[in-house]
């Protein structure tokens, strides 16, 4: 049960922190963790009762576990869903969403800019089973989506994009594209590990499924891997009842209570990342070495508007673009607080080379196609001082 009080009176920060209370019997403050694989039944009459769906409550944990439950449902609140479902990571979501999708035939849509992950699962997993992939690259759609409109128009299982995209910061008008969807019969499922529900909320905007990696902002430490899908009740459930408990990507318990100890401290993190992360790409679009800087709250950036109208605010990721590929290596290896690494969302500064690091596998044609030039620097803003931050990055810019 949620907490007391109207919804239309609670702000986000308030949901985050209680999120959706009551499950714990003695009222505990935090959360318990519901460590157990199985769970016991007085009577063969509460079995048929539990099973035959009259009567909730859990059977095995690969199915449904108190301590998880309690994410989702908080989960559904944050995003506005009527429903979620956990898993063991992003990609145990992503997978489960694109396996349902497949069921129903082909072609899949995809934005061009993804995930390298989510790229790699299209290309080892879903081609091979026999999908026919179409990809749409929205940087060259404009503000009309005309070519989105005849890919639609031909049909699709389904289309999947991120805003902001990774690594490239792309963005995406969720409220145009999900009225294309509406009109034509064609569910649309968003990425929203950058912006998090803090920042951005795409069900509102007509979109039919949220995704996110908790790994990152949601969990906030760096410390766990998780990943949820939320949305109508119907396609949960649907989701739940055969990808997601045939798969067996489940989140732990202990992953669960981790990422909602995070989510009650999101809001006020994904403040102080777009703060800092706003100053540095201030800062980095003004120095020579840099050719640009991509960043939606930046004026300059070609989805700036559309990323207002969407966004509470702007994240704490940007990419910054260097002339070469040694440039980019050479800025990295320059920096000291800012650690190398391939994730993001934690509260120490991260920074990545895709070209050598998380899109290390294609080539650099293919690359090039997703918007991923080899002098491309993906930088994760923690909560470092910003004046720190901005230091390391000036220092390291000197050895340009």
């Amino acid at each position: 049960m949620a907490m007391e009080g109207p919804e239309e009176q609670r702000g986000f920060e308030t949901e985050a922190v209680h999120g959706e209370e009551g499950i714990d019997p003695y009222r505990a403050l935090t959360p318990p963790i519901y460590m157990t694989s199985t769970y016991t039944f007085p009577s063969m009459e509460t079995v048929d009762r539990v099973l035959g769906g009259e009567e909730e409550g859990y059977v095995y944990s690969r199915a449904s576990n108190p301590t998880v439950r309690q994410f989702e449902r908080t989960m559904a609140l944050l995003e506005g869903g009527e429903e979620s479902v956990a898993f063991s990571s992003g990609m145990g979501a992503i997978a489960a969403l694109l396996l349902s999708w497949l069921k129903k035939g082909t072609p899949l849509l995809f934005s061009r800019h993804l995930y390298s992950g989510t790229r790699h699962f299209i290309e080892s997993m879903l081609i091979p089973l026999g999908a026919t992939v179409r990809f749409v690259d929205f940087r060259e759609q404009g503000s009309s989506y005309t070519r989105l409109e005849e890919e639609l128009r031909e049909g699709a299982a389904g289309l999947f994009l991120e805003t902001p995209s990774n690594p490239t910061l792309d963005i995406v008008d969720l409220a145009a594209v999900a009225s294309l969807c509406r009109t034509y019969g064609v569910p649309l499922a968003v990425d929203n590990t950058f912006a998090s529900p803090a920042l951005q909320k795409p069900l509102e905007h007509g979109a039919d499924i949220v995704i996110h990696s908790a790994t990152k902002y949601l969990g906030g430490h760096g410390d766990l891997l998780g990943g949820v899908a939320v949305g109508a009740r119907e396609t949960i459930q649907a989701l739940r009842a055969t990808e997601a408990s045939l798969l067996g990507a489940t989140l732990s318990p202990m992953n669960a209570w981790l990422i909602l100890r995070g989510i009650k401290t999101l809001a006020l993190r994904m403040v102080a990342h777009s703060v800092r992360a706003s100053a540095l790409a201030r800062l980095l679009s003004e120095k020579a070495p840099v050719v640009r800087v991509h960043y939606p709250g930046l004026p300059e950036h070609p989805g700036h508007e559309i990323a207002c109208r969407q966004m509470k605010g702007m994240g704490g990721m940007l990419a910054v673009q260097f002339a070469s590929g040694k440039a980019a290596r050479t800025f990295m290896d320059g920096l000291r607080i800012i650690r190398i690494g391939v994730s993001l969302g934690d509260p120490g500064s991260l920074v990545e080379h895709p070209s050598s690091m998380s899109h290390r596998g294609w080539s650099t044609e293919v690359r090039r196609a997703m918007g991923i030039e080899d002098g491309l620097v993906r930088m994760s803003v923690g909560l470092e001082s910003p004046d720190d931050l901005c230091g390391d990055v000036e220092a390291a810019l000197t050895r340009l």
